[in-house]
């Protein structure tokens, strides 16, 4: 037995011993075997990388955020690969040995296998934890933007309110709170500035906004509060849209959900907005002019938004009425017809505006009829609201501006009024009587729409609509039913049924929505009637035949989203209608109808399903605009000879049309274009095979021509000259007339020219006077912008505003040797993508103040630059606000004029650079290089300051670890917001910021 024990311990000691001694010496013998081991399944962790990585980018694309755990695997996999690179490097030392490699290391040998299996299980065990469900994940939602309202400006009563309902906001008990007032008092702009406030203090992780207006259609509010929160629906039904986005807003996040301009009272469960017990994080804030609808809405707590003290009210009049209302003989005048104002915001504003530079007699005149004028009669509204806005409305110094405004006023609430829809109801009205022809009715327009928003009785909107405030609206459709007007304005969803006819008869207007209607009725007798508006997308609305028998004096029709199962007989009785626009209307009829409307001006059919012009259409004799921008997937088809008859058209608008061919010899050839003699506006979309070399441009004044085999089509309204050019021979440009608009092209594209070399000599040696915006893609035969080699007049583009030159592989530099005076002094847009010949950005002699106007500048992998700027050049980059550099392989943005070894570089400034983006910058080792070349490489440093800096993009940097090294200053980066680093490719530190996000921060090298 003492042997059987004996034999145990010497066996297990043996076990002890012998087992790891092998191990050991399997590392000498394994040694190869370990090291390629190694290398294949790093090899088969980078291919695993490659797939996620391409995910990841597919996410990004898509504007996805990539999973943390996957950005950490990622990062986990690069730095394995790098350190089992460097075991497989030393083998190379290894193997060199003793006497040169006749004795081997059998040390070296053994730890270096030993290490390369060790890191082999690692590497293993990163490729089983690759599983993962997605890599990336839904960017949050944008919610309600920031305002940027700046505050109140000293009015206190607005301030003190506005912290009013914070403070409300912050108790726990308030769920639901109202802000009511009368229209134009302020309650819209009060919620927004609740909405900023309460953002900046942190008092909710989201806040959303809809719009409820006088006719609530919950199905919009729901989409509208569902796209703030990212919200999907895939639900149809409006109860089961309400269950999810309940369950949304009740998921734990804090959320203001903002409800303005309420009408009535509406059911906020069958919205899907939780209340009481229910409500969890969710609270509500709705805006309304009536009191009751607060009640009606459960507010446990409403502030009333009253109209301004004396003070405020005279401190805004006199700033919208300017500096003198304080000389003497106005002053006291003044100050009693801002007080007649009644102290309403929008009042104040309008009238003052309105008597603005005005002689005395005229501000005498408006003190006298705000004191005798009598009081208005529509509901909801205040005696002294409607007088100053419609005392606004009688200083308009044209009939005109009188005439426009009111027929503004026939369109929905919240709506933006197209302006060329104006034009072409003006001209079919007949208003401007002393215009002539369309072109002068639109500047008349245009200049009657800055004059209506100077006073402010029009929004501003955008440059192609405008926008009417409720209060102006209603003021308006008032005036207009008292004077020689009447109008029936009714946008209800929820209307079923025609107005009453005895309603109808005495109207000279009517304009409704409703999407519930099913029938137009017969038999109406509307003798004064001049404006018919109809909006609809009831698939089953029907036209009675006798509709229109009782409106022979109609002069304009305008149908949006009508389905027009056919056009009613009656029809053929309007023999003064001179506008018919029908816009994206359905027509499952023949409309050859039309044809008999022999005194139409207008006729459109912009964004209409419509196969085919009716013949009948060569009628219409007196037709001014034709509008044929139709949906029509294999293009509209216009019959042989149905255009040439239109001899006093003067703008054609012409979307994708089958022309002539030898297959389709039945239809109107281009060449009966040719015909129009008074033709100065066209848009037409062409392939340039069909075009005959004669074809007849000199006379046009507008024009958007799209010539090419990959036609894309235009935007509707947004008109400025321009000429796109896709997939053509230069030779075949050439050999059209179409050289003769380049004179007056504001936009000028060239995509996939073949034998463009030189721009400027080949089309126009004037040297494009007018062009404002130019782009070239895929011109691979141009290798200077400008050669100034060339005879170049100092006229070339000299109202450039826009450059963008993309994909172009030939492409050496911008301009050739010292460009023409005044050359990219206009310059607000720069982009520079895939030129991998560029070797240069700008020209030695190249003036700071050409670049004065530059607004944004994007370089996208442009590798053979150096850098981007020189110091002299930043000091004229007053005016760009953003700053995209990315896949290039420069060490510098930009450069000392000295170079690296001069002791005396200047501090730079980007005064109004607002967002800066750097990428794929592998190479990068400062953005302004400092004196002291030996220190740590950082990226920004004390010689450049970005003072309006609000965000910041850092990736892909692998030449730096450290963004700032020390102390940052304050002003360097003064009003910083956001800050993105992604830690793709790159070594860079991490980030610290102070509690104080949107006003400053502070960036440093992470302690080691």
């Amino acid at each position: 037995m003492a042997e059987g024990i004996a034999s145990s311990i010497l066996g297990k000691i043996a076990e002890n011993l012998v087992e790891p001694i092998g191990r050991q010496f399997g590392y000498i013998f394994c040694y190869n075997s370990n090291i390629d081991s190694l290398e294949r399944e790093v090899e088969k962790l980078k291919g695993m990388r490659l797939g996620v990585q391409m995910s990841v980018d597919a996410g990004k694309r898509n504007l996805e955020i990539v999973d943390p755990v996957v950005e950490l695997w990622l990062t986990s996999v690069d730095e394995m690969s790098k350190g089992a690179e460097r075991i497989v490097q030393a083998k190379v030392e290894v193997e060199k040995g003793c006497l040169y490699g006749w004795c081997p290391n059998l040390k070296s040998r053994h730890s270096l296998s030993r290490k390369a299996k060790k890191k082999k299980m690692e590497v293993v065990g990163l490729q089983t934890n690759n599983k993962f469900d997605r890599v990336t994940n839904p960017a949050p939602p944008v919610g309600m933007p920031s305002t940027s309202m700046g505050g109140f400006k000293g009015l206190e009563s607005r301030i003190s309110i506005t912290e009013e309902v914070l403070s409300a906001l912050e108790d726990d008990t308030i769920s639901v709170i109202g802000i009511c007032g009368m229209g134009g008092v302020g309650k819209t702009t009060m919620v927004k500035e609740v909405a900023e406030k309460a953002r900046a203090r942190n008092l909710f992780d989201e806040v959303v906004m809809a719009v409820v207006s006088q006719n609530p259609d919950l199905t919009k509010i729901q989409r509208e509060l569902g796209d703030m929160l990212g919200l999907k629906y895939d639900e149809q039904n409006i109860l089961a849209r309400a269950g999810r986005l309940c369950e949304r807003l009740t998921n734990g996040n804090r959320i203001l959900v903002i409800l303005d301009d309420v009408w009535e009272g509406i059911d906020l469960g069958e919205v899907g907005i939780p209340f009481g017990a229910d409500r969890k994080g969710c609270k509500v804030v709705l805006t309304s002019r009536l009191q009751r609808v607060c009640s009606d809405m459960g507010t446990q707590k409403d502030f009333p938004v009253q109209v301004l003290s004396k003070e405020e009210a005279w401190d805004l009049f006199k700033e919208m009425a300017g500096h003198s209302v304080d000389t003497v003989d106005l002053h006291p005048i003044a100050k009693e017809v801002a007080q007649e104002c009644g102290g309403l915001p929008i009042a104040l504003v309008t009238l003052g505006r309105a008597l603005k530079n005005k002689e005395k007699h005229a501000w005498n005149d408006a003190l006298q009829q705000l004191r005798r004028s009598s009081v208005t009669h529509i509901p909801g509204m205040q005696k002294k609201v409607y007088l100053s806005i419609e005392l606004s409305y009688n200083y308009l110094e044209s009939a005109q501006a009188k005439s426009l405004l009111l027929v503004c006023c026939l369109f929905p609430e919240d709506y933006n009024i197209w302006i060329e829809d104006l034009v072409r109801y003006i001209v079919g009205l007949r208003l401007f009587e002393d215009v002539e022809t369309v072109a002068e009715a639109r500047n008349r327009v245009y200049s009657v729409v800055d004059e209506l928003r100077s006073c402010s009785l029009l929004l501003a909107g955008d440059e192609v609509f405008v926008k009417l405030h409720d209060v102006v609206r209603d003021v308006g459709i008032a005036i207009a039913s008292k004077g020689e007007h009447l109008y029936l304005v009714r946008h209800d969803n929820k209307l079923e049924e025609w107005p009453e006819k005895e309603r109808c008869e005495p109207c000279t207007a009517i304009s409704l929505t409703s999407n519930s209607m099913h029938e137009l009725p017969d038999g109406l007798d509307c003798p004064k009637l001049k404006l018919l508006q109809l909006s609809s997308k009831s698939p089953s609305l029907n036209i009675s035949e006798d509709f229109f028998g009782g409106m022979k004096d109609l002069m304009v029709i305008g149908f949006r989203d009508v389905c027009l199962e056919r056009l009613p007989p009656s029809f053929e009785f309007l023999m003064n209608l001179r506008t018919l626009c029908l816009h994206s209307c359905d027509f499952s009829t023949n409309i050859s109808i039309i044809g008999s409307l022999t005194t139409l001006e207008i006729l459109s059919f912009s964004d209409s399903h419509l196969e085919q012009l009716p013949s009948e259409i060569g009628q219409l004799c007196k037709l001014k605009l034709l509008d044929l921008r139709c949906y029509s997937p294999y293009g509209i088809k216009i019959p042989a000879g149905a255009l040439s008859n239109l001899s006093k058209l003067e703008e054609l608008y012409i979307g994708r049309v089958n022309w002539k061919t030898e297959e389709f010899r039945e239809n109107a050839s281009i060449t009966e274009l040719n015909s129009f003699s008074r033709l100065t506006a066209l848009e037409i979309l062409i392939d340039a095979e069909v075009l005959p070399r004669d074809f007849c441009f000199q006379r046009l004044m507008r024009f958007r021509i799209e010539m090419g085999h990959m036609s894309l089509g235009f935007s509707p309204y947004q008109f400025q000259n321009s000429l796109n050019f896709r997939g053509l021979e230069m030779n075949m440009i050439l050999e059209t007339n179409v050289n003769v608009l380049l004179k007056t092209t504001e936009i000028l594209i060239f995509d996939q020219v073949k034998g463009m070399k030189n721009v400027l000599m080949e089309l126009d040696v004037e040297g494009f006077k007018k062009l404002k915006e130019l782009s070239i893609e895929k011109c691979d035969e141009v290798k200077y912008l400008i050669d100034a080699m060339d005879l170049v007049p100092d006229s070339a583009f000299v109202s450039l505003e826009s450059i963008n030159l993309q994909n172009m592989h030939n492409l050496k530099e911008i301009c050739n040797g010292n460009p023409p005076v005044g050359f990219l002094s206009r310059l607000q847009r720069l982009r520079l993508c895939k030129l991998p010949a560029m070797k240069s950005l700008w020209w030695a002699s190249i003036q700071p103040e050409c670049l004065g106007n530059l607004r944004f500048l994007d370089i996208n992998q442009v590798k053979t630059i150096k850098s981007v700027f020189t110091e002299s050049i930043v000091k004229g980059l007053v005016q760009l606000q953003e700053l995209r550099i990315g896949g290039c392989d420069m060490e510098e943005i930009v450069a000392m004029e000295g170079g690296e070894d001069d002791k005396g570089a200047e501090k730079i400034e980007f005064p109004n650079l607002n967002i800066l983006t750097l990428e794929e910058l592998p190479n990068l080792r400062s953005f302004y290089p400092k004196s002291d070349i030996a220190a740590i490489p950082s990226l920004f440093n004390q010689k450049v300051a970005f003072p309006s800096l609000e965000s910041l993009h850092l990736s892909g940097m692998m030449n730096l670890d450290v963004i700032w090294h020390g102390q940052l200053p304050y002003a360097h980066f003064g009003k910083l917001r956001e800050i993105k680093k992604t830690s793709r490719y790159s070594a860079m530190g991490t980030m610290i910021l102070n509690s104080h996000h949107c006003k400053a921060c502070t960036l440093m090298k992470s302690p080691k």
